[in-house]
């Protein structure tokens, strides 16, 4: 059986020999590849039996030329960068991550919310500039008296919940695929979209992305939320249309924003349509990341793709494969403890 790494690159920084062990472990050959262009991944990845993927697009194209792939594995819990309709009907599983950095992600939405609220970074730019000023900017209203709202409440937006519960924000939440006990678990009230939109004072967005979610952040949906919004995304860059949240941003409407995430990544200059009003907070995509998330990430990629080349459907594979449910019949009877 072969595992192929696609799009290695240098900038990701990862210690593959984590992965070369599993693989090896199994009695698989693992190969990491650079490929740039879908000519280099059909040419290369032909004969591969596992493709494991950062951000390069998979797309059906791709997926049509694999000779013998039985599984996909991103690199990460979203997994908008593999077809997964042109995946499933080659018969091929598709896998993510979705039980690890949820401390990371959780911890970072709160850092971001903080920022907004204290304006750590605008007062640090401001500083910089040479204007010492503790009353520039926006007004700041205490942590306590501040509604959250998440837009989506999966695993990271019920810790950074509980997180922000010690500073005792009123938390509501919507998500339509939970049940009610879940938001009381967690302590949060559930609430329409609607209804959610028009009470938080702070929204952070926590929804994959999807066809239904792209740019669900937009004129429309800004102009029902609360006056002096503002705004946390460490979900994925194109739930905002970035056009429609810098004129609520000029226009009063969204008081501030932090986003780890933006629809074009990276941003490699200075002079960004973001960063000319001061309001709006960008990290680079860093939310997931820690020594420890790094190697829990690319152990459990690896263990996906070996557990399913093996034939190994115990519950945490399963929990792994994102259209088990389409491919049941490829599982049924061959399901490990």
């Amino acid at each position: 059986m072969k595992v192929v790494f696609v799009d290695n690159k240098p900038v990701y920084a990862m210690d593959t020999e984590i992965q070369r062990a599993v693989c090896q472990r199994y009695g698989f050959e693992y190969v990491t590849l650079d490929c740039r262009s879908e000519e280099e991944v059909i040419e290369q990845c032909r004969d591969a039996d596992a493709i494991l993927d950062v951000y390069f697009p998979l797309t059906p194209r791709i997926i049509e030329a694999l000779e013998r792939c039985k599984v996909l594995v991103r690199f990460g819990i979203g997994y908008d960068c593999i077809d997964v309709e042109a995946a499933t009907k080659q018969g091929i599983f598709v896998c993510n991550v979705p039980d690890y950095c949820i401390e990371e992600v959780a911890t970072h939405t709160v850092a971001l919310i903080l920022d907004l609220c204290r304006k750590t970074c605008f007062y640090h730019n401001e500083v910089r500039e040479g204007r010492w000023k503790n009353a520039s900017g926006y007004p700041v209203h205490r942590l306590s008296t501040q509604t959250v709202g998440f837009w989506g409440f999966g695993h990271i937006a019920r810790q950074a919940a509980q997180y922000l519960s010690v500073f005792g924000c009123r938390i509501l939440a919507h998500d339509p695929f939970l049940p009610a006990e879940v938001f009381a678990q967690a302590g949060a009230e559930p609430r329409s979209l609607e209804a959610l939109l028009s009470s938080a004072d702070i929204l952070s967005l926590h929804a994959p992305l999807t066809g239904e979610t792209h740019h669900q952040v937009n004129r429309e949906s800004i102009a029902q939320m609360k006056d002096g919004v503002m705004l946390v995304n460490t979900s994925r860059g194109p739930l905002i249309c970035e056009e429609d949240l810098l004129a609520g941003i000029e226009s009063g409407k969204v008081t501030a924003a932090a986003l780890d995430v933006v629809e074009f990544e990276p941003i490699q200059t200075a002079h960004h349509p973001l960063f000319a009003s001061g309001r709006v907070t960008v990290t680079p995509h860093a939310a997931f990341a820690s020594a420890e998330s790094r190697v829990e990430l690319l152990r459990k990629v690896a263990e996906s793709a070996c557990a399913v080349l093996a034939g190994e459907f115990n519950d945490t594979t399963l929990r792994r494969i994102v259209n088990r449910q389409a491919l049941r019949h490829q599982i049924e009877g061959r399901s490990t403890q």
